[in-house]
C-alpha cells in the first residue's frame, strides 16, 4: 500500500478562536480587516497557518502555549521544504504538481534556470503555493494524484488563479483523453514519457508572454 503523503497544517476559524480564547466573530473580523493572514479555499472557507497565527499573537501579546509554538515551527520547516523557490522574488514561476518525487525531480532537472520553481505532492498543496506565490504562472500537472483526480485540481486552480496556464503531464492519456477534451483551458497534454526539449519550449514560451 502506498504510504498516505503529509498535507499542509491549517487551522479552522473556530480552533483559532480557541487559541486564541476570543470568539469567533472577532478571529473572522482580523482575517476581513487583513490583520490576520488567511489562506482561503475555493469554496471560501478561511484557513490559518499556524506560524501566521502564532506570529499574529505574539505581536499582540497573547500566550502560546508550547504545543502550538511547535506546530508553527513544523508548518514554518514545512512551508519552506515546499516551496523549494525565493518566496519574494518577482519572477515568473512555474509549479510542478506530481505525486511522484522521481517525476519531480526529473521535471525540475530539465527546467532548472528556466525560472523559478516550486513543487507539490497533492493539489491540496498545489492550492496552497498558488495562494501564497502570486508569481506562479505555469503549472504542470499530474492526472493521477491522492486526494483529488488532476482535472478537478485544474479546475480548482484555474477558479482560485485564471491567470495561470495549466498544462497536463500523465501516463493515462487514453483513459482520460475524453475529459481532457472537455476541458478546453488544458493548454497542452504531454504524455509520459515525454519529450524534454518539447516541455521546456511550452514553458519557456508561457514564461516569455508573462514576461512580456
Amino acid at each position: 500500500m502506498k504510504e498516505e503523503l503529509s498535507q499542509p497544517e491549517f487551522l479552522s476559524v473556530p480552533r483559532a478562536a480557541k487559541l486564541c480564547g476570543v470568539t469567533r466573530n472577532t478571529v473572522y473580523t482580523w482575517v476581513k480587516n487583513g490583520k490576520l493572514k488567511a489562506y482561503q479555499t475555493p469554496g471560501r472557507t478561511n484557513l490559518i497557518r499556524p506560524a501566521d497565527l502564532v506570529a499574529f499573537m505574539r505581536e499582540h501579546g497573547m500566550f502560546v502555549t508550547p504545543p502550538l509554538a511547535e506546530l508553527a515551527q513544523m508548518d514554518e520547516k514545512q512551508h519552506a521544504t515546499l516551496s523549494g523557490a525565493n518566496p519574494e522574488t518577482d519572477k515568473p514561476a512555474l509549479l510542478v504538481v506530481d505525486d511522484e518525487p522521481s517525476m519531480r525531480a526529473l521535471v525540475t532537472r530539465c527546467l532548472k534556470g528556466f525560472c523559478p520553481l516550486y513543487q507539490a505532492e497533492t493539489a491540496y498543496e498545489a492550492l496552497h503555493l498558488l495562494t501564497m506565490h502570486p508569481n506562479i504562472k505555469v503549472v504542470l500537472l499530474d492526472l493521477r494524484m491522492p486526494g483529488k483526480h488532476g482535472l478537478e485540481a485544474q479546475q480548482e486552480i484555474i477558479g482560485l488563479r485564471p491567470d495561470v496556464s495549466v498544462a497536463i503531464i500523465t501516463g493515462h492519456f487514453d483513459e482520460y483523453a475524453k475529459e481532457i477534451l472537455i476541458h478546453s483551458d488544458v493548454e497542452r497534454v504531454f504524455k509520459k514519457p515525454f519529450n524534454l526539449e518539447e516541455l521546456q519550449a511550452f514553458v519557456q514560451e508561457k514564461l516569455t508572454l508573462y514576461n512580456a
